[in-house]
C-alpha cells in the first residue's frame, strides 16, 4: 500500500514505477501509466480489500473515473498515457489510436479495464450512485465492443502485440485476459442482452483457446506466430488461473479443462523457477529464452511480477481444485504458492533495502530496473489476502525473545537539551534531543513532545577473545555508582549555543583497561537529522570495538516498532518505524495527531559516513542481547524485527581509536528511505560544517538580549543565565508557535510504563508555566516570542466559554482536565503586559473576546478553586487568588482602553471585593501551637474559613493534617503580582512559618519544599531513594523554584544582605545546576547514604529543565 501510494498522481492513476527516461530518446521510462498494469493493480486491490478490510473505497473512485475519461470512442483504451492527466503519451502500440492495421496495439490492456470495471460493478454496486452505474455499465458496453473488434476467425484476439511488449501473435496471456472480461461481465449488474452476449463471447473464448494447448509438452503455448505454435513457457500465461476460475463461475469448467489447467500451471511453475546456486536469490523468470539485460549472466534473470503472479495463481488454483473435490492437487499448489511467495517478502530476493520490490535480480542477488513497481506490489497484496485467508503465509523464522515486562522510560535526569534555533522558519528543523549523564534521551521529531528513541548510548568491548570486558557509557540506574570505574560526564561545550558533549573515561578496572571516549551532538539546520562525532582512544594499548545501541520508542511507544538492517556485509545501516499505521475509526481517535487531525508515524534510521562494519535488530532486554552488552558476545544478526522494543545495534569501529560520525535522521508517513536521506544528508554536509551552522543559530538568537548588569561580572550566572534562556527557547514547539512544554522528561521514567501511544511525564503545557516563561521573554525584549505563546493559550487552549484545562498535548487537546483558576487567569495578565507594551489587538491573532471569556469564566466560577497551583487539593488558595486578582484587574484594564467600560467596572469591583476578602478566606488568626506568629496564610482552606481546623489528608500517600498545619509559600504571589506589599504584617508572619517549617539551608544557600506532608519525590521508606510512583508513600524533596520566588520576594522587599540577598539566591540557584547547566525540579535533601548514591543538594531523577524553574531563573535576573 504504501509503494502504490507513492506512485499515485494527483488524478488517482498509479505511474508503472518511478524510472523514467527524462530525455525521451526511447519512450522507454516507466513514469507513465499502462493501462494493463493500472487495471491489474485495481483489481488485485479490489480482491484484498474483500480478504483484508483494507477500506479503498476512496482510491475505486478515482480510478474508474480515470478509465472512463480516458476510454477512445471505439471503446478500447490506448497504449499508455499521462497519469496527471490522461493524455496521451509516447508509445509503440498505439495502432487502433493511429487507424492502422498493424499488430502495435496490446488487446489485453483493454480487456483487463473492462474486468475491473465489472467487478466494480458486481462487488461495490451499493456504494455507487446511479449516475456513477450508469457511467459504468456505458464503459463496459463500449469496451465490449472494441473487444469484440480484436477477436479474430479462429475465436482468438487477432494478432497483437503481447503484455511484455517484445512480441506480436496470438498470446495465450491476450486469450486469458478475453475470457476473464466476458466472464466478468457475463456476472456483472448489466442489461440482460449484455449479459449474454458476453456469455457467448466467453464460451466462444473457451473454445478458441484450446488451440493453444500442446499435448506434446502438456502446456498451453506462449503463442501461435502466423499459427505456428511458440512452446516457450511464459508466466504471462498464469493469467489463465484467473480465467478460468471466472469462466467456472459464469458458465461452469469442464474436467479436461480443469486437467490442462493442472499439467500447465505445474510445468510452468517448475520450470520457470530458477534458484541462484548458493540459495541467496530466486524466483520465476518471465519466459524461456528471456535474455533483455542480462549482462554478463548467461541464464535468464528472475522477475518480481512473474513471481508474484505465480503464487497468486498458485494461491488460485488451490482454490478452485478444491472447489472440484480435488484436495491433493490443491494442497500442491498452496504449498508452491507458499514457496514463491517467500521470494517477494519484504526480506526476499527482490526486495531493496527499504522493502520495496524491484522489477528484476541477478543470481548473485543485485537488483536491478525499477523499483518500486506497482504490479508486483498489488500482486503480492493479493497473494498476502489470498495466503492468509488459507493460513498458508510462511512461516517467520524465529527471533530473538524479549522479556514479558512491558517496555519503560528513562531516567528524567537532563544534563541537556538542544534543538536548532529555527522556530520561526518555514522549513525549520524539527528534531529536539534530550541528553543525561551517559547517554541520549528521547530524540524527538517532528514535535517536542513526540519521542521517538528511549536511549542511544555507546558500548565498549575489549577485543580480546580471553576477556568478557565490555562498558556501557550509560548507566541508568546509578546503584552501582560508588564501585563503577567509568567516570560519565555531560557538560555544555559553547555556553552561547546548546551544544552538548558527553566525556565517558574507564578509570582503570584492575584488569588493565583505560580509556576515554567523547561524543558530541549538534542537530543540522538543513535536515531533520542529528550528528555525533564520536572519538574513542585506548590509553592501555588494547584494542576495542565501539558500538551505538538505539533503543526505539517510535511516537512515543516502544511496544510495538519494526527494526530493519538494511544494506550488506560492512556496509550496513540501521531502520526503524512503526509496524503498522492508526486506523482513525469513529469511536477511537488517536491522542498524537498532526494539525490536520492526522496521526504521526514516525520512521527512524541511522547511519555513519562509513557505514556499520557490522549490525543487527534486537529486542531490549532479550537474552542475546544481555549476553552481547555483558561479555560482549555478537549475537547472531538480524535483519528484521516486528512488534517488538526494538533494539539497533552498529559496529561504530574497532581498534586503539575510533572516530566516526553518526548521524541519526527522521521522516514522517513510516518513510524509512526518507530517514536515511534526512540522516544522509547531514553527513555529505559534515559534522562541522552542521556544527557551526548550529552554534550560529543559537547566536543569532542571543544577538539582541544582551547579559543583564547583575550576571555580567560573573562568569557562572552569566552562563547559567544564557543556558537558561536558550533552554526555554529549546522546549517550544515548532509546528505550533508558542507551544513550550513543562519539561522534555518524564519524571522517574525508569517507572513509567511506554506500551501506549499518548503523551508521557511533563510533555505538556501547562498555561500557568507558559506564563512563566512568557514573563521572561516580555522581560528580555522578546515581544515576538512572548506574543506567541498567548496566541498559542488563546487559539488551542481556550474554549467557548472562557475555560482553559489543566494541561493539553500541543495541538489543544486536553489532557487533564482539572479547573485550576490561576492556569486561567494568568492569560489575561500576560494580554495586558503586552498590550501595555504596545501591542494592541490589530497586531495579535486573538481578541478582546478572549480576554472577556476568560475573565468572565473567573467571575463567575472564583474565587474557590478546583485545583490550586500544584494541582492537588480544592478551596480557597492565596496562590490561586492572587493569580485570579490580577488577571481581572489587568482585563478591567484592558477592558477600559477598548470602551467596554461595563466589563471593566465589573471585573475591577470583583477584584477589589476579593483583595480585601482573600485574609478572611486563607490567613489563620488562632493558628495552631507549632505556629503562633498569627494571622498566616495556610496553603488551602476548604470552605473559606481558616479557623475552621478542617482535616485534609494530603495527596501522595501524604499525611492528614489540620489545613492550619500545612505551609506553603503561595501566598507570596500576592507580592509578586502586587496585591500586597512585601512589608505586610501576614505576610512578614506567613515568611516565618515557612521558614520554620519547610526551609533548609543547604551548602548551596536556602532551599525550600513545596509544602510539609508532600509525597511527590523519591520514596521514603523501604527502598529510601528509589523512583516515585503512584502506588508507594514518596517524599517530596526541596525545589531550587522556590529559591527563586523568594529571591523575587527578597528583591521587591529590598533585601541587601545575607543569605537572602537575592543575588546569593542566584548563586544558591546556580549551584543547583548540573554539569549540563540545566536545574532540578527537586534536589536531594538527606546527608546519609542509599543504594541509589544520592548527594545532598544533587538534583534528583525526577526531571531537569524544568519551564518554570529556567523561567524563574531568567525572570529574576531579568527584573534586576
Amino acid at each position: 500500500l504504501r509503494a502504490l501510494s507513492l506512485l499515485t498522481a494527483p488524478s488517482g492513476a498509479h505511474i508503472a514505477g518511478p524510472e523514467f527516461d527524462p530525455f525521451y530518446e526511447n519512450s522507454g521510462g516507466y513514469g507513465y501509466t499502462w493501462f494493463r498494469d493500472e487495471a491489474e493493480c485495481a483489481k488485485y486491490l479490489l480482491a484484498s480489500d474483500q480478504l483484508l478490510d483494507i477500506d479503498l473505497e476512496s482510491e475505486y473512485e478515482d480510478i474508474v473515473s480515470f478509465f472512463i475519461e480516458t476510454q477512445l470512442s471505439d471503446g478500447t483504451w490506448p497504449h499508455r498515457v499521462w497519469a496527471i492527466d490522461g493524455s496521451l503519451a509516447p508509445g509503440w502500440a498505439n495502432a487502433r489510436v493511429e487507424g492502422s492495421d498493424k499488430p502495435e496495439y496490446q488487446a489485453d490492456q483493454t480487456a483487463s479495464v473492462i474486468t475491473f470495471l465489472a467487478r466494480i460493478l458486481t462487488t461495490r454496486r451499493e456504494s455507487l450512485t446511479a449516475k456513477e452505474q450508469g457511467h459504468i455499465e456505458r464503459a463496459i458496453d463500449d469496451g465490449v465492443s472494441g473487444l469484440n473488434d480484436s477477436v479474430g476467425g479462429n475465436n482468438l484476439p487477432e494478432r497483437c502485440q503481447n503484455a511484455w511488449e517484445n512480441m506480436v501473435g496470438q498470446f495465450t496471456h491476450t486469450a486469458a485476459t478475453f475470457l476473464e472480461a466476458y466472464a466478468a461481465v457475463s456476472q456483472a449488474p448489466v442489461e440482460s442482452a449484455l449479459q449474454r452476449h458476453a456469455t457467448e463471447q466467453a464460451k466462444q473464448l473457451f473454445e478458441g483457446i484450446s488451440q493453444l494447448w500442446s499435448e506434446s509438452t502438456g502446456h498451453y503455448v506462449m503463442r501461435l506466430d502466423d499459427g505456428d505454435e511458440d512452446h516457450r513457457l511464459d508466466s504471462s500465461t498464469l493469467s489463465l488461473t484467473t480465467a478460468f476460475v471466472r469462466y467456472d463461475e459464469a458458465v461452469g469448467l469442464p474436467t479436461r479443462a480443469l486437467s490442462r489447467l493442472e499439467s500447465h500451471l505445474r510445468t510452468t511453475l517448475t520450470q520457470l523457477h530458477r534458484r541462484s546456486s548458493d540459495q541467496s536469490a530466486g524466483g520465476l523468470i518471465r519466459f524461456e529464452d528471456d535474455y533483455w539485460r542480462s549482462g554478463d549472466q548467461d541464464k535468464e534473470k528472475v522477475w518480481s511480477v512473474s513471481t508474484a503472479w505465480g503464487s497468486t495463481a498458485a494461491a488460485e488454483a488451490a482454490t478452485i481444485f478444491e472447489s472440484h473435490d480435488r484436495a491433493g492437487v490443491a494442497a500442491e499448489f498452496l504449498s508452491i504458492a507458499t514457496e514463491l511467495y517467500e521470494y517477494i517478502q519484504s526480506d526476499g530476493t527482490f526486495s531493496t533495502e527499504m522493502g520495496y520490490l524491484a522489477e528484476q535480480a541477478f543470481d548473485d542477488g543485485s537488483l536491478d530496473s525499477a523499483a518500486p513497481l506497482a504490479w508486483p506490489h498489488s500482486l503480492r497484496l493479493h497473494a498476502t489476502g489470498l495466503l492468509a485467508e488459507k493460513d498458508a503465509l510462511p512461516a517467520p523464522k524465529p527471533s530473538p525473545s524479549g522479556p514479558t515486562t512491558q517496555p519503560r522510560w528513562t531516567t528524567g535526569e537532563k544534563y541537556g537539551v538542544g534543538t536548532v534555533a529555527d522556530h520561526n522558519r518555514e522549513d525549520s528543523s524539527r528534531v529536539w534531543f534530550t541528553l543525561t549523564e551517559g547517554s541520549l534521551t528521547e530524540i524527538r521529531f517532528p514535535r517536542v513532545d513526540l519521542m521517538n528513541f528511549r536511549t542511544i548510548d555507546l558500548l565498549v568491548v575489549d577485543t580480546d577473545e580471553d576477556t568478557e570486558y565490555t562498558a556501557r557509557s550509560h548507566n541508568e540506574t546509578r546503584v552501582d555508582d560508588t564501585s563503577d570505574t567509568v567516570r560519565r560526564r555531560a557538560e555544555i561545550v559553547d555556553t552561547e549555543a546548546l551544544v552538548f558533549r558527553h566525556v565517558i573515561t574507564e578509570t582503570g578496572d584492575g584488569r588493565g583497561h583505560q580509556w576515554t571516549l567523547t561524543a558530541e551532538y549538534a542537530a543540522d539546520p538543513n535536515h531533520d537529522a542529528l550528528l555525533t562525532e564520536i572519538e574513542f582512544n585506548a590509553h592501555d594499548e588494547n584494542e576495542y570495538e565501539v558500538y551505538v545501541i538505539a533503543n526505539t520508542a517510535l511516537t512515543n511507544t516502544g511496544a510495538t516498532d519494526r527494526g530493519l538492517r538494511v544494506g550488506q556485509t560492512g556496509d550496513y545501516q540501521l531502520v526503524s518505524r512503526a509496524t503498522e499505521t492508526y486506523q482513525d475509526e469513529a469511536e477511537t481517535k488517536p491522542l498524537l495527531i498532526d494539525e490536520n487531525g492526522e496521526e504521526y508515524s514516525v520512521a527512524v534510521a541511522l547511519t555513519t559516513t562509513t557505514r556499520f562494519d557490522w549490525a543487527t535488530v534486537g529486542v531490549a532486554g532479550s537474552s542475546t542481547l544481555s549476553e552481547f552488552f555483558g561479555a560482549g558476545v555478537e549475537p547472531e544478526p538480524e535483519d528484521q524485527l516486528d512488534d517488538e522494543n526494538i533494539v539497533l545495534v552498529g559496529l561504530l569501529g574497532s581498534g586503539e581509536t575510533v572516530t566516526e560520525t553518526l548521524s541519526i535522521g527522521f521522516a514522517e508517513e513510516a518513510d524509512t528511505a526518507g530517514a536515511l536521506g534526512e540522516a544522509a544528508g547531514a553527513l555529505t554536509r559534515g559534522y562541522e560544517t552542521v556544527r557551526s551552522e548550529y552554534i550560529q543559530s543559537w547566536q543569532e538568537f542571543l544577538a539582541d538580549k544582551p547579559l543583564p548588569k547583575s550576571v555580567q561580572r560573573s562568569t557562572s550566572l552569566a552562563e547559567q543565565y544564557t543556558v537558561s534562556l536558550m533552554t526555554l527557547r529549546a522546549v517550544e514547539d515548532k509546528t505550533f508557535l508558542g507551544a513550550g512544554i513543562a519539561s522534555p522528561s518524564v519524571p522517574w521514567g525508569v517507572a513509567v510504563n511506554a506500551s501506549e501511544a499518548k503523551g508521557y511525564g511533563y510533555n505538556f503545557v501547562w498555561s500557568r508555566d507558559l506564563y512563566q516563561v512568557f514573563t521572561v521573554f516580555e522581560a528580555v525584549g522578546d515581544l515576538e516570542t512572548a506574543t506567541q505563546s498567548l496566541e498559542f493559550i488563546y487559539e488551542y487552549q481556550q474554549d467557548s466559554k472562557g475555560f482553559i484545562p489543566q494541561n493539553t498535548y500541543l495541538n489543544g487537546r486536553t489532557r487533564w482536565g482539572g479547573e485550576q483558576m490561576d492556569n486561567i487567569s494568568f492569560p489575561q495578565v500576560m494580554a495586558w503586559m503586552l498590550y501595555d507594551g504596545g501591542l494592541t489587538f490589530d497586531d495579535v491573532e486573538y481578541s478582546y473576546h478572549n480576554v472577556r471569556r476568560s475573565a468572565d469564566y473567573v467571575a463567575y466560577n472564583g474565587p474557590q478553586t478546583a485545583q490550586e497551583r500544584w494541582e492537588e487539593e480544592s478551596g480557597y488558595s492565596p496562590s490561586s487568588i492572587a493569580a485570579e486578582i490580577a488577571g481581572l484587574v489587568c482585563a478591567a484594564d484592558i477592558a477600559v482602553q477598548e470602551d467596554h467600560l461595563a466589563d471593566g467596572l465589573i471585573w475591577a469591583a470583583l477584584a477589589d471585593s476579593w483583595t480585601a476578602d482573600v485574609e478572611s478566606w486563607t490567613a489563620t488568626e488562632t493558628g495552631t501551637k507549632r505556629h503562633q506568629h498569627t494571622p498566616y496564610y495556610v496553603r488551602v482552606t476548604r470552605h473559606g474559613d481558616p479557623d475552621a481546623g478542617q482535616l485534609r489528608t494530603l495527596a501522595n500517600n501524604g499525611p492528614t493534617l489540620d489545613e492550619r498545619e500545612i505551609i506553603d509559600a503561595g501566598f507570596l504571589e500576592l507580592v509578586r503580582l502586587g496585591i500586597k506589599s512585601p512589608d505586610d504584617t501576614i505576610v512578614r508572619n506567613s515568611i516565618k512559618a515557612v521558614d520554620n517549617t519547610i526551609r533548609v539551608d543547604l551548602p548551596e544557600g536556602p532551599a525550600f519544599y513545596r509544602y510539609n506532608g508532600d509525597g511527590y519525590g523519591e520514596r521514603a521508606v523501604e527502598d529510601e531513594g528509589a523512583p516515585w510512583s503512584i502506588d508507594a508513600k514518596g517524599k517530596g524533596r526541596l525545589w531550587p523554584i522556590f529559591t527563586g520566588e523568594r529571591g523575587e520576594y527578597e528583591l521587591r522587599r529590598g533585601t541587601e544582605d545575607g543569605s537572602l540577598e537575592p543575588r546569593n539566591l542566584l548563586e544558591t540557584m546556580s549551584e543547583f545546576a548540573n554539569s549540563g547547566r540545566m536545574i532540578a525540579e527537586q534536589v536531594w535533601d538527606r546527608q546519609h547514604s542509599t543504594d541509589y548514591n544520592w548527594e545532598l543538594g544533587e538534583g534528583d531523577r525526577g526531571c531537569n529543565t524544568i519551564g518554570v524553574v529556567n523561567g524563574a531563573v531568567c525572570e529574576t535576573r531579568a527584573r534586576y
